[in-house]
Formats: C-alpha cells, sequence, structure tokens
C-alpha cells in the first residue's frame, strides 16, 4: 500500500473515531482554569538582528568629531620621496593611525609582481587605521578592465567598450567577476567601477573605449552586469562618473570641462544608466564628475587662477547631487568625488573652500584631497585635516550634514561585510598562501582570451580572412609600440602551438616607428606575404592628418605593400574612431584596447598583466575562431580633420561568415 494514502486513511479514521469529523473538538476545562487562577501567559519575544543601519547608528552615536572627519577622506600613497609606495613605513602609519581614514585608493605603484607583498600592504593600511579605535576602511583601485588596470601581476580583462562589442552582458559580469575576484584575493574591497559614462562624443579625450556604449540603454545594461559581477566577488561598486562624462571634449585630469546640456537633455541620454541602477535598487557608490552644467548649475565661483568666474562642477553642485542624485533618482548610497587634487579642481578652487563646497553639496566622501607622496606633505595633509575638521567646529559644513556623511559611509561597510571582516595575522598568512591561486590564474587568462575572441570586430575583408596559413608563408607583425608588438608575436605563437599557423611558416617581428616613417617594415616588405600591422588612436585629434602623421604612415605603408602585392591587415587598437581613414587596408579590424603586453621573456611570453585583445584579433585573422563582434558605437565619416554628422559605420555593423 501507498504510505501516504496509508497515512491519510489512518488520520481520518483516527478522527471519526474521536468524533472530530466536521466538529471543533474541545477538551473539558480543569477546575483550575474555570476559576481563572492560570494567568495568561505569552511566550518571550525573539529581538530583531540589528541592521547595517542600526549599528552604523550606534558607532557614529560614540565617535568622535575628528574620527568622522576622518571617515570622509579617502586617501592616496601612491610614491614616498620619489620611491614607489609598496611597503608600509612609520610615518604613513602613523598619519592613518591620527586619523582613522575612511578609505585608501592603490595604484600601480603600490602593486608588485609579488601578490604576498600587495596583501601585506592593503592588511598594513587596515592595521594602521584600525589602531586605537579606528573601523575599517574601503580599500579600492580603478582596476576598470581593459586600458584601465592597477594590478600589474593579475588579469587586464578586455575593457568595456570590448565588451559591449560581444552583445553579451553575461560577458560584463564574467570579467568584473575575475576582477572583483582577483581584488578580494589582494585584500581590496572597493573597485572604483563600472565606468557608466555614454561616450556619445567621439572627440572625447578622457573616456573612449572606457565607456560601453554611445547608447544609453546599452550602457545600463552592461553596466548592470558588470556591478552584479563585482558584487558576486563581493566588492564593492562604484558607477561613474556622475551626471556623465561621455559627452566632453576635454579631460577633467588637466582641464575643467563645460557641458551646455539642460536636464532634460541629460534625462533623455547620461542620466540613463545612473537611474536604470538605482530603480533596481543599487547603494553602493556613484563617482562625481568634475564637469560644468551652466544649464543646470547656476552657483559660480571666482577661480583663484585667473579670477574668472566659473559654474560649480558637478562635484560641487548642490542641484546636482543634492536635488536630482538623492531627491529625483532616490539614490540612497555613498556618494565619492573624484580625485579632488585633478586640475579640474585644484587649479582653480581653494581646497578648503572645495571641501566645504562638496559636503554641503551632497558629497559623503572626498577622494585624494591631497596629493600625499612624502615627508615633506605629511605637514600638508595634517593641514588640510585640522582645516577641515575646523570648518565643521565653525558650522561652515555643518555637523548635521556630516553625521549624514558618515552615516551612509558606515552603513555602506557594514552592509558589505567590510566591518566584521576578519584583519588578524592569521587572515593575512592565509590570504598569502591562496592568492597566486587566483590573481591571473590559467582560468582567467583563458577566460580573458575567449571574451576577446568574441569582441574582435572585422568591419572590412576583401576576401583574404581567415587567412589559410601555408608551409612556407611568409607573415610580417608589426606594432605601433612594444607593447603591440609584443603581444601580435604572443598571439602567432600561441596560434602556432595550437595548428593553425604552420611550424615552417616566416614571422618577422618588427616594432614599428610611425614617426619615421617605418623604415624597418619597408626593408622586409619584399620578403612579404601578408603584414599584420597596428594602428592606435589615442586621442581623437589623430584624424587631423594634417598636424599628425600617425595615420598617414600607415595608409602610406598600405598603399606601398600593395605595390608589391602584399596584403594588408591594419587592426585598429585604441578608439575605432580612425576606422574611416583606414579602408585601403585588405582586412580592417577593431578590438577597443591600445593596451598590449609591456613585460615578456625573449619567447614574448607574458611576465605580468596584458592585454588580451590583440589576441582576439589574431585568432579571428587566422580562422581559429568566426568573428562575432559588434560595433557598439557609431563611427562618423571623416574628413579634413573633422567628424561629419553622417557614419561611415554604424553601431551594430560587424562582418561575420
Amino acid at each position: 500500500m501507498d504510505l501516504r494514502k496509508a497515512a491519510l486513511m489512518f488520520a481520518a479514521a483516527a478522527c471519526m473515531l474521536c468524533g472530530c469529523a466536521g466538529k471543533e473538538v474541545k477538551e473539558p476545562a480543569t477546575a483550575a482554569e474555570e476559576s481563572g487562577q492560570i494567568e495568561e501567559t505569552t511566550l518571550p519575544q525573539e529581538t530583531p538582528e540589528p541592521t547595517a543601519r542600526d549599528k552604523a547608528e550606534e558607532l557614529l552615536a560614540s565617535m568622535s568629531l575628528r574620527d568622522k572627519a576622518g571617515q570622509i577622506v579617502n586617501m592616496a600613497v601612491r610614491t614616498w620621496n620619489g620611491e614607489n609606495f609598496t611597503v608600509m613605513n612609520d610615518e604613513v602609519r602613523g598619519l592613518f593611525a591620527k586619523y582613522h581614514f575612511g578609505g585608501i585608493c592603490l595604484f600601480t605603484e603600490n602593486i608588485t609582481y609579488d601578490n604576498a607583498l600587495t596583501v601585506q600592504l592593503t592588511r598594513d593600511f587596515q592595521a594602521a587605521v584600525m589602531s586605537d579605535g579606528g573601523v575599517p576602511m574601503l580599500v579600492s583601485a580603478d582596476q576598470e578592465g581593459g586600458s584601465i588596470y592597477r594590478l600589474v601581476s593579475g588579469t587586464a580583462t578586455p575593457g568595456n567598450m570590448a565588451l559591449a562589442a560581444t552583445g553579451n552582458p553575461e560577458n560584463a559580469y564574467e570579467a568584473a567577476q575575475i576582477i572583483g575576484d582577483e581584488l578580494a584575493a589582494l585584500g581590496f574591497n572597493t573597485d572604483f567601477a563600472p565606468v557608466a559614462d555614454v561616450n556619445s562624443n567621439p572627440a572625447n579625450p578622457v573616456i573612449g573605449v572606457r565607456a560601453f556604449s554611445d547608447d544609453p540603454q546599452t550602457t545600463a545594461l552592461f553596466t548592470q552586469a558588470y556591478t552584479e559581477g563585482l558584487n558576486h566577488s563581493h566588492i564593492v561598486s562604484s558607477l561613474k562618473h556622475f551626471p556623465g562624462h561621455g559627452d566632453t571634449a576635454s579631460d577633467s585630469h588637466t582641464g575643467l570641462p563645460l557641458i551646455e546640456k539642460t536636464k532634460n537633455e541629460l534625462a533623455d541620454s547620461d542620466l540613463i544608466p545612473f537611474r536604470r541602477m538605482i530603480e533596481g535598487g543599487y547603494d553602493d557608490l556613484i563617482m562625481t564628475a568634475h564637469i560644468q552644467f551652466p544649464l543646470i548649475e547656476k552657483g559660480v565661483y571666482t577661480s583663484i587662477y585667473d579670477g574668472t568666474e566659473i559654474s560649480l562642477p558637478a562635484t560641487l553642485s548642490k542641484t546636482i547631487l543634492t536635488d536630482i542624485v538623492r531627491g529625483e533618482l532616490g539614490f540612497e548610497g555613498v556618494i565619492i568625488t573624484d580625485a579632488m587634487i585633478m586640475d579640474a579642481l585644484a587649479v582653480h578652487f581653494d581646497p578648503m573652500d572645495a571641501a566645504a563646497l562638496a559636503l554641503n553639496a551632497g558629497v559623503d566622501m572626498l577622494l585624494m584631497p591631497v596629493n600625499v607622496a612624502g615627508t615633506d606633505s605629511l605637514a600638508e595633509m595634517e593641514s588640510y585635516m585640522e582645516g577641515f575638521i575646523g570648518m565643521i567646529e565653525e558650522g561652515r559644513i555643518p555637523l548635521s550634514r556630516v553625521d549624514e556623511a558618515v552615516l551612509r559611509i558606515l552603513t555602506l561597510k557594514y552592509e558589505n561585510g567590510i566591518m566584521d571582516a576578519q584583519y588578524d595575522e592569521q587572515s593575512t598568512a592565509q590570504m598569502k598562501a591562496a592568492v597566486n591561486s587566483i590573481v591571473a590564474s590559467d582560468a582567467h587568462q583563458q577566460a580573458q582570451r575567449r571574451l576577446s575572441d568574441e569582441a574582435a570586430t572585422v568591419v572590412e575583408n576583401n576576401g583574404v580572412l581567415p587567412l589559410q596559413a601555408q608551409s612556407g608563408m611568409r607573415f610580417m607583425l608589426a606594432g605601433m609600440n612594444k607593447s603591440q608588438t609584443n603581444m601580435l608575436a604572443h598571439a602567432y605563437s600561441l596560434l602556432e602551438a595550437e595548428g593553425f599557423i604552420p611550424a615552417d611558416a616566416y614571422v618577422s617581428v618588427i616594432n614599428g616607428n610611425w614617426t619615421e616613417g617605418y623604415p624597418e617594415i619597408y626593408e622586409e616588405l619584399e620578403n612579404t606575404d601578408v603584414l599584420i600591422l597596428t594602428d592606435s588612436m589615442y586621442s581623437a585629434d589623430l584624424i587631423d592628418t594634417y598636424n599628425n602623421g600617425q595615420i598617414p604612415a600607415v595608409t602610406d605603408l598600405i598603399s606601398t605593400a600593395h605595390e608589391y602585392g602584399i596584403s594588408v591587415i591594419v587592426i585598429s587598437c585604441a578608439l575605432p574612431y580612425d576606422l574611416p581613414l583606414l579602408r585601403e587596408a585588405d582586412a580592417l579590424l577593431t578590438v577597443y584596447n591600445q593596451f598590449g603586453l609591456p613585460d615578456c621573456d625573449d619567447s614574448f611570453n607574458p611576465l605580468g598583466t596584458y592585454g588580451p585583445n590583440l589576441a582576439g584579433a589574431m585568432d579571428v585573422i587566422f580562422g581559429k575562431v568566426t568573428p562575432t563582434g559588434k560595433l557598439p558605437v557609431d563611427i562618423p565619416a571623416v574628413a579634413d580633420g573633422y567628424f561629419m554628422d553622417e557614419n561611415t559605420y554604424s553601431r551594430g555593423d560587424g562582418l561575420t561568415w
């Protein structure tokens, strides 16, 4: 008999025997109950577990003003007295112990090939700030992927525009998870990524391939996937640069950009990725942009540089940070500035004025307000902190605004497990033992090559691709710099080992020198069947071929090679906006990353972090994979050094076979 049926039959029979079918059965009351001598009792209620905000509020109530001020400052110590800062010293330890800073941002100057040394540094920073009652920091880096990376021994991944070229947001998730796993293994808990800017201006000198796309919806989709990948690795993410850096024609590192867009125009483009993330519950970090929006923020400041009246940039704008980010978009997380020492602010604003304006505008955390780089700068940093604390004491920055900022910072740390993590010597030793199996692992290296394969985009092919490499064929590989040349050679050697290129084919590897007209390449042309050449447009002003000879040098070489009957394949490595000027090539590809292989042995094996993108192009060229990459941006036509209104290639273009 079925046991379940038997149990039901038994229960029914028992119910019938007790006379309970269809009735409510009550037991007779006891004498004590009838007399009312037994009082009704209630079970003890469980105390609810305190939330992250509850814990943050309790901690905030016990903090001194000095500690609150320290939480608002996010530091960097890239060098010390002219040397890269890779090992903690007593002076820096004392500074962090005194002010209990809220965060530290590390750069390539802080990181070496010795992963255990990096682990020790991140842990030493935490130990310094936690001494005498301090709390753990946000330990961060700008590990965006692609050409913006800090882990010199890690996995770079292809970069944002390349990921969008794959058309698959899951690839952004995977790349971010790789980055997150490696950061966490080294003691980081925060990544100043992803870039959520919409690169709507092809002349943008600072965003470019760091953006996913010039389409807001595509940018939003890949931003979300990237953020989820970081969060999977328990890394705090940071959307940047609010309200959007994609339509600038200047770099806020070296100037103060200005965008003449109305709020409605921003809402229809740049704000879309941020809005979609916030509506989805995003509450980690948003990084501000040092950009003027005079049609939105009417406040002005008299520049200390030249006395002119300038609009308050977004970083210092209450209209943008409080009214829009908080009020209209509903963001509840931490707002952090871009680096305060960037020229956009440092040239025009008094440091104390900038700090007060930023906090009063709605900023919660100040990133790198002073360039701390040695013994001489210690006094400057201490003066800054005392001045900052003094402004709070004087009421220039209301204490309520400070408490609000610190509460958000502490809540973020509690929510992400930063406050409860282990920082003792035993946990540090465990991290050191495990780090080399995670950072630049074989699995991560293989994954980034596969992602690069999917990203490589073919826009022209006059029947030469895929190359059918034959015995005795003569190939020449020429990068525009040593890094790219090394990567071409490394990719060639992989393909040869995998059987896609015969071992008895011939290859010449030449580091191109376009400033001298590629003399070494010309010398070898008559001994070549196929020339594979890179072009790198680092800045859009290179489209003006009257003032820069880089692209003319490439096109002249293409023409000469054709006179020899040589096939020329050109790979655009950096900004893809050079493609219209390179169409004379027999095949034209773009990979969205100029970063190649900077350090290798004599056999072109990598000795550190490298950009995998050129390997993806080579895998397509030699037929290991079929191209699937599609342009994630429109490519405008070029004439007389200017971008035209019409497109040569459009978003979504890309050949396959």
